[in-house]
């Protein structure tokens, strides 16, 4: 199986991903599997359904560390996709207390964001036996466009076409995250660095 997840946190990160993707997931010597009896939540997004399947069904490998809360001294952070040895952090570590913050927010952020996580992942993801990619930039952008495409679906907006796709900028304490002609998210950031609100276009 390719995907595996483990660390102190990797039930909890699993229940997370299992409730933001619709699916029952099941966790077992660190693999993930989706569940022979599973129930498909109309109400979760199809883009996010479908990258569990792809990835679990994959012969490449993505492998997770999941942990609770960050360690001190490091700003808020979903994921690091590069290994942090000044933190003691291996390469694709995962804060579950991150999500929570975020989806106390805003709960479609926290299954977008889930969403770019795992498709930079996948992005980098190998056959067993060799190292993952470190080609950051290469997986970064598919990822904002699967984290779009997950947004549209919980809210029913479009995203950008054509020569415009979902972008993101930071200004300031700010992280604008563009997905459609509708379709603007604001991060903002406290002095040191947590996540303090989420500013949603107009009506959602």
């Amino acid at each position: 199986m390719a995907f595996r997840v483990l660390g102190p946190r990797a039930q909890q990160f699993v229940d997370h991903l299992s409730r933001y993707c619709g699916l029952t997931l099941v966790l077992a010597n660190n693999t993930v599997t989706v569940s022979r009896d599973t129930l498909i939540n109309p109400a979760e997004s199809e883009t996010l359904q479908n990258l569990v399947y792809e990835i679990i069904g994959s012969p490449n490998v993505v492998e997770i560390t999941a942990f609770g809360g960050r360690p001190a001294g490091m700003g808020f952070t979903l994921d690091r996709f590069f290994a942090n040895p000044g933190f003691q952090r291996p390469r694709r570590s995962v804060y579950v207390a991150d999500f929570d913050d975020m989806e106390n927010l805003s709960p479609t952020m926290a299954r977008g964001g889930m969403g770019h996580v795992l498709r930079e992942y996948f992005g980098a993801a190998r056959p067993p036996g060799q190292n993952p990619g470190l080609a950051f930039a290469l997986y970064h952008v598919p990822a904002i466009r699967t984290e779009a495409e997950i947004v549209s679906d919980l809210t029913g907006r479009p995203i950008w076409t054509g020569n415009n796709r979902p972008w993101e900028q930071t200004v300031g304490n700010t992280m604008v995250r563009s997905y459609g002609p509708g379709l603007r998210f604001q991060l903002v950031f406290s002095p040191g660095g947590e996540l303090a609100r989420i500013i949603a276009p107009p009506g959602i």
